[in-house]
């Protein structure tokens, strides 16, 4: 578990929190002890978030990635499967820590594989958006590598970004329109865009069902948005529960339950996404296929439970 004094969270991919939403059941403590280190500045979760279920189960206890000493625990949902982060720090403070923090030089560049990958992603979204230089917002656009893709790939791109440093990077390295703040801000509140992308974000915020809804008033429909998060069913947390446990987030989602969570948010899902891609294997310069044959191979990925992301395409219900 994290103490408040001394929160280290990663800083590659922005919560976009919103500020004032309700959680559901929560009450608060001044002191919470774990591996004999006290926490303060805690909340306690009665109820999952997403379903708002009252059954909240032991997931898995791991050490704090960051605070040697202090160990993060997780529970399961038993209504939706959702595994949550409990306790927690409280919104305001994940907020103005992570809008304020310096970012570290080595989480700026840009990785070839992910790239690639965000590149296959647009070309699935192109395919079901149809041609036209569409309006896309990369919600959390972090260091900017989803939102450079974009554009390349010919939409009109706007980036959302909580993280001061990280919106300053984008805007002045590959000079895209940057909005720094929160989905709701009054600011943003009259830009609306035909696509959403989130990659790496939704397992930041405490509440994804009321940010889900946010953005949802920012598509104009028929919408559509892609998410994408890491996967609760990865091969490597099937082999050692809580392998993919990280400090910064809160939640973690399987194909359910982040399908329950989309439709929570007024969503119906289109296309689901989680086996093993080629170029994750491959340097991606070597390997130019075709969109039906990197689906082909990635469905027989997940037939064999060989999985690793979770990406869901969505349009507005």
């Amino acid at each position: 578990m994290t103490t408040a004094g001394s929160l280290t969270e990663g800083h590659r991919r922005s919560p976009g929190m919103n500020a004032d939403s309700p959680t559901p059941a929560v009450s608060f403590t001044e002191r919470y002890e774990s591996a004999g280190v006290t926490a303060s500045l805690l909340e306690y979760l009665h109820a999952c978030p997403i379903c708002h279920a009252a059954s909240l189960h032991h997931y898995c206890r791991v050490p704090s990635l960051f605070n040697p000493g202090e160990f993060i625990r997780y529970e399961r949902c038993g209504g939706c499967g959702t595994v949550l982060r409990n306790p927690r720090l409280p919104t305001w403070y994940r907020t103005s820590r992570y809008e304020d923090a310096p970012v570290e030089p080595e989480a700026l560049p840009l990785v070839p594989h992910e790239q690639a990958h965000y590149a296959y992603m647009l070309r699935v979204l192109r395919r079901r958006s149809g041609a036209g230089r569409l309006r896309l917002l990369d919600f959390g656009c972090g260091a900017g590598g989803l939102v450079l893709a974009a554009r390349q790939a010919g939409f009109e791109v706007t980036g959302l970004e909580l993280s001061r440093a990280l919106a300053d990077h984008v805007r002045a390295t590959y000079h895209v329109p940057v909005f720094q703040g929160l989905v709701d801000d009054p600011r943003f509140v009259d830009e609306r865009f035909e696509l959403i992308t989130t990659s790496q974000v939704f397992e930041h915020l405490v509440d994804p069902v009321g940010t889900l809804r946010s953005l949802r008033n920012h598509l104009v429909p028929p919408g559509l948005l892609l998410v994408e998060v890491p996967n609760l069913r990865d091969t490597r947390e099937r082999i050692r529960r809580g392998a993919l446990m990280d400090d910064s987030h809160l939640f973690y989602f399987s194909s359910r339950s982040l399908r329950r969570l989309l439709e929570e948010g007024g969503f119906r899902v289109l296309e689901v996404h989680e086996g093993l891609r080629p170029y994750r294997l491959v340097p991606p310069t070597l390997l130019q296929l075709p969109a039906w044959a990197v689906r082909l191979g990635e469905r027989a990925m997940a037939a064999l439970r060989l999985k690793t992301g979770l990406s869901v395409l969505a349009q507005l219900r």
